[in-house]
């Protein structure tokens, strides 16, 4: 997912602040802030889908079939196997010496 939690943090304080100052009058202040509250809840909520969303569409499918081909292919047969990256690491200390 993209961002973090925090991300929905902010965006409901930004939302109750919002309401809270757009009622400025203070008539009932009591329900000016469970109003304000409730708000800050359901965009706290909505925060979450609008971030799995963002997540989805800058999610390639392209990279991952990419990814999965290569995996699958026979590349990974030609990679070095870790005693030849040992025996490499090993005549490269000797050579520091």
């Amino acid at each position: 997912m993209v961002g973090t939690i925090l991300s929905n943090f902010w965006a409901a304080l930004f939302a109750f602040s919002i309401y809270f100052f757009s009622t400025h009058p203070f008539v009932d202040p009591k329900s000016i802030l469970l109003n304000a509250s409730i708000i800050a809840i359901i965009v706290f909520l909505l925060t979450f889908l609008v971030r799995a969303i963002i997540a989805f569409v800058l999610k390639s499918p392209i990279e991952e079939e990419v990814l999965v081909t290569t995996l699958n292919s026979e590349e990974i047969n030609e990679l070095p196997s870790s005693e030849d990256l040992a025996r490499v690491v090993k005549s490269m200390l000797n050579e520091d010496e």
